[in-house]
């Protein structure tokens, strides 16, 4: 094989015109042209793109079906009957309750909305979907919800991120996942983003439902009344109705809200450089829709989609169109890291 055409053919599939002048980059390759390519580059060339194909085809991430769970660790098994753990894991003095789902890496970690445990419809659907695919699935009740340990009123988003960094530390060590694809629900969507700022080398992914960053001082601290806002002064926590729905609302997730701001820095200020996808409803009744866009161009990555949902409202749980959409968005992902490896591997060999 050419070597110079590998090389076209590796910017093709990165989006650049493969038949465009090659010699700067061949340059920087050391090539000089095609006829001094030696055989054993070819050969070279030729084992690490059969070595890749071969990879493609045996490792779940890297393309399905393929699973490396169903067809090697599981042989003979149905991969609906591989079945989840529940386990606590200690972080910062607390115990965080969790579900683990074991399977491929990267890892599909979900985060809840607000008043949420890790038992709902999005979680359930996530793992249900996972097991079948024979991905790895993790979902943790946050500190002071749940089965997790802490009181509610002293859950706050700087601390769940930090508990979220942590179970992807474990899964790095303890399950040697090579990386994470978070998928965040409401608050959920504001904490993934600082668990990716925090573990920016293990979040291959995020995938935003309804994400909601700076919610308690950008949208719903500015809409209650005095009396409520008293309340919380007072006694530190009071019940609200938002968008037809009851919520507990903490002057803790308040005032840490505000160290905790994101949408505040102008365009590309939010340190994230992996894919995002983020999806959100346009009837959504208790975030202003606009706030996707906003938040798409405050993330520093250029690979952001933002999908809108016509009929959708803020759960996006509605039918079953709701779950495929949060699928496609991380099978999407999956394709766009297989070909980023591929593409890093056939320019080493080169």
């Amino acid at each position: 094989m050419n070597a110079k055409w590998v090389v076209a053919l590796v910017l093709g599939l990165h989006g650049v015109d493969a038949f465009s002048p090659l010699h700067n980059f061949g340059a920087r390759l050391g090539l000089r042209g095609s006829h001094e390519a030696t055989s054993r580059t070819r050969a070279n060339l030729c084992t690490s793109l059969k070595a890749q194909m071969d990879k493609t085809s045996a490792v779940g991430w890297m393309g399905r079906p393929g699973s490396v769970v169903s067809e090697v660790e599981h042989v003979g098994k149905s991969k609906d009957a591989r079945m989840s753990s529940s386990g606590t894991l200690q972080l910062d003095g607390a115990n965080i309750r969790y579900d683990y789902l074991p399977g491929d890496s990267p890892a599909i970690v979900f985060l809840p909305a607000l008043n949420q445990t890790r038992h709902g419809a999005k979680s359930t659907a996530l793992k249900t979907w996972c097991r079948r695919q024979g991905r790895s699935f993790l979902v943790a009740d946050y500190y002071g919800m749940g089965q997790s340990s802490g009181e509610y009123k002293d859950g706050c988003v700087s601390r769940w991120s930090k508990d979220t960094a942590g179970l992807i530390d474990w899964l790095h060590k303890e399950h040697a996942h090579s990386g994470v694809v978070l998928v965040g629900a409401g608050v959920g969507g504001w904490v993934m983003l600082h668990a990716a700022r925090m573990r920016p080398d293990l979040v291959k992914g995020l995938v935003g439902v309804a994400a909601d960053p700076d919610f308690t001082e950008a949208v719903v601290l500015p809409a209650l009344s005095s009396d409520v806002k008293a309340k919380i002064e007072r006694e530190g926590i009071a019940e609200i109705e938002w968008g037809g729905k009851p919520y507990t609302l903490s002057k803790k997730l308040i005032e840490d809200g505000r160290k905790m701001i994101l949408l505040n820095g102008g365009p590309a200020s939010i340190e994230v450089d992996c894919p995002v996808r983020l999806i959100q409803g346009l009837g959504d009744e208790e975030i202003p829709p606009e706030r996707s866009l906003q938040l798409s161009e405050c993330l520093k990555s250029r690979n952001v989609v933002v999908t809108y949902v016509k009929a959708g409202g803020h759960t996006l749980e509605d039918d079953e169109d709701d779950f495929r959409r949060i699928y496609s968005a991380i099978e999407e992902l999956e394709h766009q890291n297989a070909r980023k490896n591929w593409m890093r591997s056939m320019i080493n060999a080169v």
